[in-house]
């Protein structure tokens, strides 16, 4: 499809600048930046992409062209193509043969064969045309003679066996370009295969040294210019050494415009590694932890150096030849260079393979220059059509320098894929091909794109001309790509790719490809298990599922027996039982990371949960656009999980539930996210759940998609509270984020169908309108009504009346709503839908517009049976003309077969008079506690006779009965827990968890709760400090600074070493005063509406009051570090940094926390909700002279009342009722009087409603302007002066009156309890 129109039909209409519009940006943003008229590469994009290729080839590394190396490999490297004619045969006789002996007999130009029965011993360097093994190869260190060997030839291959085991010595395996080519593995291949099915199978086993760990995390951030890096682990433990070289994966919070950095270690000295040159940037290395859960954030460090080396010549460009036959239909083929409209060449290197019959080992190896572009299946490692291949491992390499893919499973199950390492892989790192591919172990390793997608030419990671213009291409390049969900992702770390992990269950037709093509049902396929795994930096998804994941019940060892494909069951591929029950799998996502991305979610998923997820800082913290109450009745979307700092962007049907979940700072709810663009969605009346939540931050809004015209549809979801909601939360802990005693929120365009009811107010007329979006909200419980129609038309569709009745017969209100339809006439997502107040004194009538009847093949839907589950049956008073419902009501609990089990089967020809309102049962009642938390898959019936597996430990799906250790434990029973090691207290939580290997870190073992220090998480000063230390509750809050000391962190609009200080009653009005808060470290305000802003503090004299800033240690006032938005501290103030374009040309760069933008060459601080990302706070103005200031001139009107015509407008309050509004132009003062008093120069009158007189006064102000400048030395122990004046008491004083100068507070103590 056109990726533009795709995105511009389904982002543009929606104004909410998170989301939508940062996919727009994706698509037009990122071009800006790389070129001013393309972007690259799309699968046509060849020439762009070959017109870049010099200089990939020269950026990217490879050993084989390391100057250390070429005297090694010089006589096996880039020697061209060989004629046929002048190549000879040789065959090993004798039994085994010796590679030393060999050089005489069989050269470069040899073409040499080790038969069946025959041993070939690596002695020695070899150097042949091409090696083929249908015997044995055994390299090892005992075999090898020198520390150093190489083996040469066009390819190796071989129905036989392949061993090389060099653990302590250097080997290298060349591939050379020299024109030769397997008749079954191409040219430049490396592997095993066995055509006979028959046959013993081929073994490839090639291993070099396994390092303890392939890579790890920084301990501590890397700052630009530091000259040696801190890693969480031991690096000589690890296996590192000096000369290794690390690739250092970029954290910045643009997705996919960061740059990994390379460097060479030239010291190894325990945790910390010296590099050969400075770095060039900074690295993250934050660790958190919210609601119980760990989040890593820190720059990966992986090892991309290797004992034993797999290389080769460099990639050639070979024309492309129009007599190949396209072999699946996709434009591609296996056996060469294939012509297409988007091919005139291919890109080939070298690639190594277990085809078919055989064993694929490779262990411990660095693979490069490997891939071949646009030929299919030749990739740096190739798993194909294996089958259960539980022996098959590529494990702890290192893959580097792709022009296609890096690890690809191809028609094989149980595989284990883990600890490797991929940098500069084009196209996807990790690929699961055809759909059939079941339970294969992909867990701990680590991809980074070390490149910028906006680079002119480098172009990210992507690459065209492959067979997936998803996986591998600009339009969706993954980190992982896969059509089949039902395999295992542990631990795995992703950085800087277009996406992390992309599921496209609905690809190629959503019936499997190739090989399985109409053989296996990708969509209802069950999800495997994906955990622990960190996706960031990522310029589109970090998790992702896209289109269509709607897990269905399946005998996984019936699909395993099958090969994966379809089992003889008719409904194994459908959504329904026999009786029209869902068949709905209850899956879970459980404890990944996600951060810096754009997106973090799914298009279509069905009971899919999100368990202990941790989203923060991506500008989509879930992307949702239709889901379903799960098939189990009970279970909720999204459970113990802690999202910040982004939009939650929630999906259309059914009953959405978030339970146990944090919510952080600045997060906005969109309801109905995506609804009703292009054909996304249903009747975009979906019912949002609070169960148990907890919002720890007061800064969040709520949304409806779109405008709230009576023509949009996108308005109708629901917020509402557990019906069993108490504020039982900890102290100081919101859980219901609507005011009390509101228990749900509906858009104000329902208001006909609430406000009569008594239970409910427009969230405008409590002051919070803007928090809300106007919405509506109530104190009884709400639910909603839907009534879904067939092939009526939205144009012409009557009306549907509802009349709400009183408990004495009265009617309450009538009100009527349009029919809703997406998909048009003949779409099955149409029909009415309203809220309604659960209230048994009134009863709801419905009738269509002319006291028409509904038709009684309409489906009429109440609530979710989810709510009866959980909590108790609801019931509704209700009457549908034209229809009989029983008792005069409707249950949650009514018929729901065959209306929806996922978005392909739906609303079909079995559902027409079903629902409500009909003779048909009620669902099964499901008891809510007797429903286990939804496991990661498993196969607990197959180990111990069916009793499963113990604690700590899940039963492996088709292993034979082993039972298999979660992720973090170890030992025989599964009893050694590595965060039991770690110790890390009642208020630390264990790091290594999800980290994999035995290894365990030596830095950054435990991260501590919020207040909590110390190594064990045991250390909290603050638990010494007083309850009213810090002024109480309502003003300051003690913060500790180190294991042993503690400071007062002030709230607004106090300050002081005890935050005993308040500007109210000394300056204009309320906190802030008419000032802008987050104008500098210090904000001082004064009597005359002046504001002054210093990033030093100092004494500025008594005619100022400090507003922001004080607070502090030992009595001395110092710097609220939240208080200012200086780019050293901006990834802790500037939560709203992610929803600006970081790299404008402008010296200083805001963002607003609702979402607005600024960008601006001139410092003109902003009002409140503002932050500066970018530019630091200038200088304060210097004092003015003992010379009069010039007056300005003063027109007879006021032309420079339009604030657009004061620079200076922005940094001052335009409500403040007062005739002259002035703002100072470079000082950031603000002025508002009500008698004219003309300012000195740099002044602007900005507003008021005063008119100037007509002539300037004819004397300058005695004393200066209103801004005076600081004192230029650093703070001293004397706090700023904080002045109340004795003569007014302030409005909201402090019980004790605020002295002249602050008093000097004994300090606390500094010692730990």
């Amino acid at each position: 499809r056109s990726y533009a129109i795709n995105l511009f039909m389904m982002f543009f209409p929606a104004p909410f600048p998170l989301c939508r519009l940062a996919t727009l940006a994706i698509l037009l943003l990122l071009p800006l930046t790389a070129s001013p008229t393309t972007s690259c590469c799309m699968k046509h994009q060849e020439s762009l992409f070959m017109s870049s290729y010099p200089t990939i080839i020269r950026d990217s590394h490879a050993e084989a062209k390391q100057p250390s190396r070429s005297s090694l490999l010089s006589e096996c490297a880039e020697k061209g193509s060989i004629s046929l004619v002048s190549t000879t045969s040789h065959v090993i006789s004798g039994g085994s043969a010796l590679s030393s002996s060999l050089s005489s007999s069989c050269g470069p130009n040899c073409e040499l064969t080790v038969p069946e029965g025959t041993i070939l011993t690596m002695d020695g360097d070899l150097n042949v045309a091409s090696l083929q093994v249908d015997g044995s190869l055994l390299w090892t260190d005992g075999t090898q003679a020198g520390q150093v060997q190489k083996l040469c030839a066009g390819y190796v291959a071989g129905t036989g066996r392949i061993e090389v085991k060099v653990e302590e010595k250097e080997a290298f395996i060349y591939v050379k370009n020299n024109g030769l080519s397997h008749p079954i593995l191409g040219p430049r291949s490396l592997g095993a295969y066995q055509a006979d099915a028959g046959a013993s199978r081929a073994v490839f086993d090639v291993r070099g040294k396994l390092l303890a760990r392939t890579w790890s995390l920084l301990a501590e951030p890397a700052k630009a210019g530091d000259a040696a890096l801190t890693l969480m682990h031991d690096a000589g433990a690890m296996g590192w050494k000096m000369g290794d070289r690390v690739l250092v994966a970029p954290t910045q919070r643009s997705g996919s415009q960061g740059e990994g950095e390379a460097f060479v270690l030239v010291g190894v000295d325990g945790n910390v590694v010296t590099l050969d040159k400075q770095t060039g940037q900074d690295f993250q290395a934050d660790f958190e932890v919210k609601n119980e859960l760990v989040a890593t954030m820190s720059a990966e460090v992986v090892n991309l150096s290797r004992n034993l080396v797999i290389t080769g010549d460099d990639f050639e460009n070979v024309p492309c030849d129009d007599s190949l036959s396209d072999d699946f239909g996709e434009g591609i083929s296996g056996q060469g260079c294939l012509c297409t409209s988007e091919r005139t060449q291919c890109t080939v290197g070298l690639h190594t393979v277990g085809w078919r019959n055989s064993v694929f080992k490779l262990q411990g190896a660095r693979v490069e220059r490997c891939g071949q572009r646009g030929i299919a299946g030749k990739y740096c490692a190739h798993l194909h059509l294996l089958g259960s291949s539980p022996e098959s491992v590529i494990k702890g390499n290192a893959f580097e320098h792709s022009m296609q893919r890096g690890v690809v499973i191809h028609g094989t199950h149980r595989s284990t894929v883990d600890h490797n390492v991929f940098s500069d892989v084009r196209g996807a790192a990790l690929y699961i091909e055809d759909g059939n591919e079941l339970l294969n172990n992909l867990d701990y390793n680590v991809g980074i794109c070390p490149w910028r997608l906006g680079d002119p030419e480098k172009w990210g990671c992507t690459i065209p001309g492959t067979s997936n213009g998803e996986a591998d291409t600009s339009l969706n390049q993954a980190g992982v790509w896969a059509l089949s969900p039902s395999n295992s992702m542990l631990g795995n770390r992703f950085a800087n790719s277009f996406n992390g992990m992309l599921y496209e269950t609905n690809a190629f037709g959503g019936n499997g490809r190739q090989f399985s093509e109409g053989e296996a049902c990708t969509v209802f396929q069950p999800l495997g298990r994906v955990e622990g795994n960190t996706f960031h930096g990522h310029g589109r998804f970090g998790t992702y599922l896209l289109s269509s994941t709607w897990p269905k019940q399946h005998d996984i060892m019936a699909l395993l027996e099958n090969d994966g494909k379809k089992i003889s069951d008719p409904d194994s591929c459908t959504g329904w039982t026999g009786d029209g029950e869902d068949r709905g799998q209850p899956s879970t996502l459980k404890n990944n990371l996600d951060y810096h991305n754009t997106f973090v979610g799914q298009y279509d998923a069905g009971d899919v949960q999100y368990s202990s997820h941790y989203s923060t800082h991506n500008n989509c913290l879930i992307y949702w656009k239709t889901t379903k109450s799960f098939a189990d009745g009970c279970s909720p979307h999204l459970v113990a999980g802690y999202y910040s700092n982004g939009a939650m962007n929630l999906p259309d049907q059914g009953a959405f539930v978030i339970q146990e979940t944090t919510f952080g700072s600045s997060v906005v709810f969109e309801a109905n996210h995506h609804c009703n663009i292009g054909v996304t969605g249903m009747l975009c009346a979906p019912t949002y759940i609070f169960d148990r939540v907890t919002f720890s931050n007061p800064n969040f809004r709520f949304y409806w998609a779109d405008d709230l015209t009576e023509d949009n549809m996108a308005e109708a979801g629901i917020f509402v509270m557990a019906p069993d909601w108490t504020d039982g939360g900890a102290s100081g802990a919101l859980t219901n984020p609507f005011p009390s005693p509101h228990l749900g929120l509906a858009s104000s365009k329902y208001e006909p169908f609430l406000l009569p009811t008594g239970a409910c107010v427009t969230s405008e007329s409590l002051g919070v309108g803007n928090q809300f979006t106007q919405g509506t909200l109530c104190s009884k419980p709400m639910r909603m009504v839907k009534i879904w129609t067939f092939d009526q038309d939205e144009t012409t569709a009557p009306a549907l009346v509802v009349d709400l009745i009183g408990g004495s017969g009265e009617v309450l209100f009538t009100a009527s709503t349009k029919l809703y339809a997406i998909g048009g006439t003949s779409g099955r997502k149409q029909g009415y839908r309203f809220p309604v107040i659960l209230d048994d004194s009134f009863e709801y009538r419905v009738k269509l517009a002319g006291d028409g009847d509904i038709p009684g093949d309409w489906v009429i839907e109440f609530s979710d049976p989810l709510l009866g589950n959980r909590w108790s049956e609801e019931k509704l008073k209700f009457q549908a003309k034209g229809r009989n419902c029983p008792g005069g009501e409707i249950s949650s609990q009514h018929d729901r077969r065959w209306v929806w089990s996922s978005s392909s089967e739906f609303m079909g020809d079995l559902a027409k008079g079903r629902g409500a309102c009909t003779s048909h049962p009620n669902m099964v009642s499901v008891d809510c506690s007797q429903v286990s938390d939804i496991k990661l898959l498993s196969c607990e019936s197959e180990c111990n006779g069916g009793a499963g597996c113990g604690a700590n430990s899940f039963c492996e799906c088709g292993s034979g009965g082993t039972c298999r250790c979660e992720a973090g434990f170890s030992g025989d029973n599964c009893e050694v827990d590595v965060c039991g090691a770690a110790d890390c207290g009642a208020h630390g939580r264990c790091t290594a968890r999800y980290l994999g290997g035995s290894l365990l870190p030596t830095l950054r073992q435990c991260v501590c709760e919020e207040g909590w220090l110390g190594e064990k998480c045991d250390k909290n000063p603050c638990l010494s400090v007083g309850a009213d230390e810090c002024g109480g509750p309502s003003r300051g809050a003690c913060r500790n600074l180190d294991e042993s000391s503690w400071a007062c962190e002030c709230f607004d609009g106090y300050s002081g070493t005890s935050c005993q200080q308040t500007c109210v009653g000394f300056c204009v009005g309320e906190f802030p005063h008419g000032c802008n808060k987050y104008g500098g470290t210090y904000v001082y305000c004064n009597g005359g509406g002046g504001c002054h802003y210093s990033s030093t503090g100092g004494d500025v004299g008594d005619s100022w009051c400090t507003m922001v800033g004080g607070g502090g240690a030992g009595g001395e006032d110092g710097p609220t570090p939240t208080s200012a938005p200086t780019p050293a501290d901006a990834d802790d103030v500037c939560d709203c940094e992610r929803k600006c374009n970081g790299s404008i040309d402008k010296a200083y760069l805001w963002c607003e926390v609702s979402g607005g933008c600024s960008y601006e060459d001139v410092y003109n601080p902003k009002g409140e909700g503002w932050c500066l990302f970018k530019g630091s706070v200038p200088a304060p103005a210097p004092a003015p002279g003992p010379d009069p200031v010039p007056e300005p001139p003063v027109p007879t009107s006021a032309p420079s009342k339009a604030p657009e015509a004061c620079g200076c407008a922005a940094n001052c309050n335009p409500t403040i009722d007062k005739l002259y509004l002035w703002c100072e132009v470079s000082g950031g003062g603000c002025s508002y009087v009500d008698e004219w008093e003309s300012k000195g120069d740099g002044w602007c009158l900005f507003g008021g409603d005063g008119n100037p007189p007509t002539e300037a006064p004819s004397k300058a102000p005695t004393k200066a302007p209103t801004t005076m400048a600081p004192t230029t030395t650093a703070p001293t122990t004397t706090a700023p002066t904080t002045m109340v004046p004795t003569t007014t008491a302030p409005t909201k004083a402090p019980t004790t009156t605020a002295p002249t100068k602050a008093p000097t507070t004994k300090a606390p103590t500094t010692t730990a309890p």
